[in-house]
């Protein structure tokens, strides 16, 4: 199959759409303490569970037209682990690097809940950080505290998840690696749970070969 230019410039578009809106909560959780407690109460919730109610009037003008449920939660439990860090992730100083979104992050374009095709050779430098990278470098950082079985053990969970069980698991993970200082890139995140209904495969091989192309080399417990 041929990829045209306009199917990697539509690539493009709806990454960008995933970066804003990561970058909105973000935002969000910085200016408003109340409205980060109640994404946070979300986590590991499906969307019609009560404690995830006071999620929906933050998040609901932030979610692409007329996406369904499973691009929904995707959405939901994004803004859930945002909102779940540290006190100290939302200093103020930060907003300075965030000056290319919307000022209050609302006009996401419609293209970010749509599927991201499978990704042609020339659109590889397109992706971001995947969290097996993430959890790779967290296992290899200097003075890390996660040992690299423990880091191995959690990147091959994930890797055999359901749907839903990428959603319930996924926060030990990234609890795991907010012991380091290994970067998160939310926008990536987003856009492979977006697309884990139907791609969960690649997508986790992607993770994979990210992790053990990173720790390849490190020392093993």
């Amino acid at each position: 199959m041929t990829f045209h230019a306009p199917d990697a410039s539509k690539h493009q578009r709806i990454r960008a759409s995933y970066t804003a809106f990561t970058m909105s909560i973000e935002r969000l959780c910085r200016v408003d303490p109340g409205a980060r407690s109640a994404l946070r109460a979300g986590l590991r919730r499906d969307l019609d569970d009560p404690r995830a109610r006071a999620m929906h009037r933050l998040l609901t003008p932030r979610l692409p037209e007329e996406c369904d449920d499973r691009t929904a939660q995707a959405y939901y439990t994004v803004a859930s682990l945002i909102a779940a860090q540290p006190r100290h992730a939302f200093a103020p100083g930060q907003e300075a690097d965030e000056g290319t979104a919307d000022e209050q992050g609302e006009q996401v374009p419609q293209e970010g809940g749509e599927p991201d095709e499978e990704a042609a050779p020339s659109e590889r430098t397109s992706y971001g950080s995947s969290f097996g990278a993430t959890l790779g470098q967290a296992a290899i950082a200097k003075g890390a505290s996660m040992r690299m079985s423990a880091a191995e053990n959690s990147i091959n969970l994930l890797a055999r998840q359901s749907l839903r069980g990428i959603h319930l698991h996924l926060p030990s993970a990234v609890n795991r690696v907010r012991t380091t200082d290994a970067p998160i890139d939310w926008g990536q995140l987003l856009a492979d749970l977006v697309n884990w209904p139907h791609g969960s495969g690649r997508i986790s091989r992607r993770w994979l070969q990210d992790f053990y192309r990173i720790t390849a080399h490190a020392d093993r417990d």
